[in-house]
């Protein structure tokens, strides 16, 4: 029985012993199991505090390119303009005659007018010219001087006497304005035109002088006769028919030949009754001008 509780004893003090010896070991584990616990919390907190950085690709969406949009203009009021002080010496061709590229004949003499108005500052005085500067001159004058004042908005007409150049073609002279200080302040011209000599006019009569022969006033009781008589004037040789015509009413027709251009006299006579009285004689060419001519009063006294 003693050595029972002795074995006894001894059992429970080696359980002591054994109890006593594994209490650090328990420690230590726990330690390590604590470490463990607290790295894996702690990467926990890290994996929810951090999402995983991986993504999806996104669909790039492609946009449609916008449409060019092309400027607006935009208009711009400029400034008021300023007001420009007028030239001293300043004009403008109101009218001219003949008008330009009329047909003369070779060495026919007209007049060219021009009609200008002062549209400048100064009043044009005896000393301002017309002058001629280039072309043909047409045997007009070198300058021409104005004959009295024009002051600013008159208008004043100058001309000259000029003859058609000889030759065919077509001529041009130029002319200027010339203020009294020299300098010339205006352009304009004279243009005319000189036909060839084989372009000759169509055959016409281009006059007739009616006259009485005898005189244009008698007693007509008893009745007496008026003789009178036409000179008639062709540009061509031809024929020409015609009248004469007393009070209107042809008194019979007749011809005559040209052979060349020139004059031809022609006449006629009326028989008159009526005392106190007047009449008319006038000459009809029928061929070519279809035209009447001249007139003649025939008086008859008492």
């Amino acid at each position: 029985m003693k050595k029972s509780m002795k074995v006894l004893a001894m059992l429970a003090l080696l359980s002591v012993i054994l109890a006593a010896c594994n209490f650090p070991l328990a420690n230590q584990s726990s330690d390590e199991d604590a470490v463990a616990t607290s790295v894996a919390l702690t990467v926990a907190a890290n994996v929810q505090a951090a999402p995983p950085t991986a993504t999806m690709a996104q669909p790039t969406n492609t946009l449609p390119a916008l449409p060019t949009v092309t400027p607006q203009v935009i208009n711009t009021v400029s400034a008021f303009p300023t007001s420009t002080a007028l030239p001293c010496n300043q004009a403008v061709l109101i009218s001219e005659d003949p008008l330009d590229d009329k047909s003369y004949n070779a060495g026919a003499t007209f007049t060219k007018t021009w009609t200008f108005k002062n549209v400048g500052t100064c009043t044009w005085n005896a000393n301002y010219k017309l002058v001629f500067i280039s072309g043909n001159a047409m045997g007009g004058t070198a300058s021409k001087n104005l004959t009295g004042n024009v002051a600013p908005g008159q208008s004043v007409t100058l001309s000259v006497s000029l003859t058609a150049p000889s030759s065919a073609g077509t001529y041009k002279g130029i002319w200027n304005l010339q203020g009294d200080d020299g300098v010339n302040f205006a352009n304009f011209w004279v243009q005319i035109k000189v036909p060839s000599a084989t372009a000759t006019a169509p055959f016409a009569v281009t006059s007739v002088v009616l006259s009485a022969v005898g005189g244009d006033s008698a007693a007509c009781s008893p009745a007496h006769t008026f003789n009178y008589q036409a000179v008639v004037t062709a540009n061509a040789a031809g024929t020409v028919t015609y009248y004469f015509t007393h009070d209107g009413t042809s008194a019979g027709a007749a011809s005559v030949t040209f052979s060349s251009a020139g004059s031809k006299t022609i006449a006629g006579s009326w028989a008159l009754d009526v005392p106190n009285s007047t009449h008319e004689v006038k000459l009809y060419i029928d061929n070519p001008n279809h035209q009447l001519f001249g007139s003649l009063t025939l008086t008859c006294t008492p």
